[in-house]
């Protein structure tokens, strides 16, 4: 009994990649502004079955245990990955812990415009769970199982993340996050139309309307880290605030043209 019980807490091996799947899909259904499904994930392996929490899932526990914040978060970029490392601390107890994950920039034969944003939700889901007391854990396993049975819906079906949608809901997802970092920005001296101005020319564009949806997609990623991690709004304040100089330094404006702020604040979607 104690065997199976540690199985549904750690998922070996062969059933990671399942679970792994089941918070992707997570991670997108908060990405581009959907309600999340799955707290819990239930599947059978080997004649046996496998319960425990998602991402999701710790996020909530860790909401119930209270305490337990992120308080540094880490990228590196390689060819082919986004590695990601995170430091979790137990306020409470003084403890603290490291998560790490390593994401591939490619998902199902293309490019993944999720991989950065994955590779930082799950570094800061493996610092969490550590420090979440199991009884805790259970608790919350226990309701949301208990839920699912009531309710009568099946286990969670993972899916590998699909790259449709319309760029609509795309442009949403970036507004909603960008509204979110408006306070925040401004106090750093980042303004909308400074973040616009940003936008365009990482991009490419004049118009929201020559954005695509990859595009936004990836605008929300990065906007969405931004906001789990003060260290990576610095770097986008840094980042924003580098190419706004070379901008001034770069553009002499016609007598006759408005100021450039007030210009920008006009074509800005935000």
């Amino acid at each position: 009994m104690a065997e199976e019980k540690k199985e549904e807490m750690v998922p070996v091996a062969a059933e990671y990649e399942v679970v792994d799947q089941v918070d992707d899909q997570a991670i997108i259904e908060l990405m581009t502004g959907q309600t999340i499904q799955d707290y819990v994930y239930s599947f059978k392996q080997g004649g046996r079955t496998v319960e425990g929490l998602t991402l999701a899932g710790i996020n909530e526990a860790a909401n119930r245990r209270g305490g337990i914040q992120i308080e540094e978060v880490n990228y590196e970029e390689r060819e082919h990955s986004w590695i990601a490392t995170a430091k979790a601390v137990d306020t409470i107890t003084g403890s603290s812990r490291y998560g790490a994950y390593e994401q591939a920039k490619m998902a199902g034969g293309r490019s993944d415009p999720f991989a950065f944003t994955k590779a930082v939700h799950k570094a800061q889901r493996n610092a969490i769970k550590q420090l979440i007391p199991v009884p805790v854990i259970r608790e919350v396993l226990n309701f949301y199982l208990h839920r699912k049975a009531n309710t009568g819906s099946a286990a969670p079906q993972p899916q590998l993340p699909q790259s449709g949608g319309n760029i609509a809901n795309a442009q949403k997802a970036a507004f909603a996050i960008a509204n979110n970092l408006a306070d925040p920005l401004e106090k750093k001296g980042i303004t909308k139309a400074n973040l616009w101005e940003y936008i365009k020319r990482k991009y490419g564009v004049e118009s929201r309307n020559d954005m695509s949806e990859m595009q936004w997609t990836q605008l929300s990623a990065e906007l969405k880290a931004a906001e789990t991690s003060s260290k990576l709004l610095d770097e986008l304040c840094e980042r924003v605030k580098q190419l706004t100089t070379a901008s001034q330094e770069s553009e002499v404006p016609k007598p006759d043209d408005p100021a450039p702020d007030a210009a920008e604040a006009q074509d800005s979607p935000f």
